[in-house]
């Protein structure tokens, strides 16, 4: 706004000065009224230069408005953030749900469908994937981790390996989903959600627990989709039986995982 005063005030005053010309006694002789096609050929001269004037101040007030208002709009951007959507195969989601979790600030939920174990399928990237994410568990100790598990027969196994590695460890919160589809449908009914802290999630397996088209899982960062997903989490969790609660493990874990200290 500054800026446009100062442009309008200095064209006036270069306007001004050329309306004057002919009366100020330095500049007068310019206008050679004594010569009536030579004073003609100054004034429109003059006129010419007036019009010059006009365009170039509204020319730079507009440029000058434009990119003050790219930069509010980048402010305003900056300040409200949109959500990141973005698909993933199988392998891409290994990668970056370990990133994640390793740079979580203080919250890693994972929920494993599956009605088998990591150590059943024959990826490397998955096996290795789990592998990592329990050094993690084990790790990041000032930040908590729920993993949510399927219940099935052989899954039941794997659960009572994970809650012998993490039992002790406050950090750690395991529970079995015992109220989904048996074990012979391979997709459960249940959603398989991701969350890390308030911000990230990943909706796993949409389809079927290998890339079969062009991706797999869906990542969204954003707030909002964030909190629902918690919701949902939350929702999960509270129909599924505890059987590691911030590393103590509960009575009901060896009626239903078989565990034995």
């Amino acid at each position: 706004m500054r800026f446009g005063v100062y442009v309008t005030i200095i064209v006036l005053v270069l306007e001004l000065l050329l309306a004057l010309s002919p009366f100020i006694p330095i500049t007068a002789h310019l206008w050679h009224t004594e010569d009536q096609s030579q004073f003609y050929a100054v004034l429109a001269s003059s006129l010419g230069i007036q019009l010059l004037l006009l365009t170039a101040s509204i020319t730079l007030i507009l440029l000058k408005e434009s990119h003050d208002a790219a930069e509010r709009l980048s402010a305003i951007r900056a300040a409200i953030p949109g959500a990141t959507v973005k698909p993933l195969k199988d392998y891409e989601f290994y990668s970056d749900f370990r990133n994640a979790a390793e740079e979580a600030e203080h919250s890693v939920w994972i929920a494993y469908l599956a009605p088998y174990p990591p150590s059943d399928v024959a990826s490397r990237d998955r096996k290795k994937y789990d592998i990592e994410i329990l050094d993690l568990m084990k790790r990041r100790t000032k930040v908590n981790f729920r993993r949510l598990i399927r219940h099935t027969e052989k899954n039941v196994p794997w659960a009572a390996e994970l809650v012998t590695e993490l039992k002790g460890r406050p950090n750690v919160d395991i529970a079995v989903l015992t109220c989904d589809l048996a074990s012979d449908h391979e997709m459960p009914l249940a959603l398989s959600v991701q969350v890390v802290d308030n911000d990230q999630v990943w909706i796993v397996a949409t389809g079927s627990h290998q890339t079969k088209q062009n991706f797999r899982d869906v990542y969204i960062k954003d707030a909002s989709v964030a909190a629902a997903m918690i919701q949902y989490y939350d929702r999960i969790w509270e129909k599924s039986v505890m059987v590691l609660d911030h590393g103590r493990v509960t009575d009901g874990a060896p009626a239903l995982i078989g565990f034995s200290s």
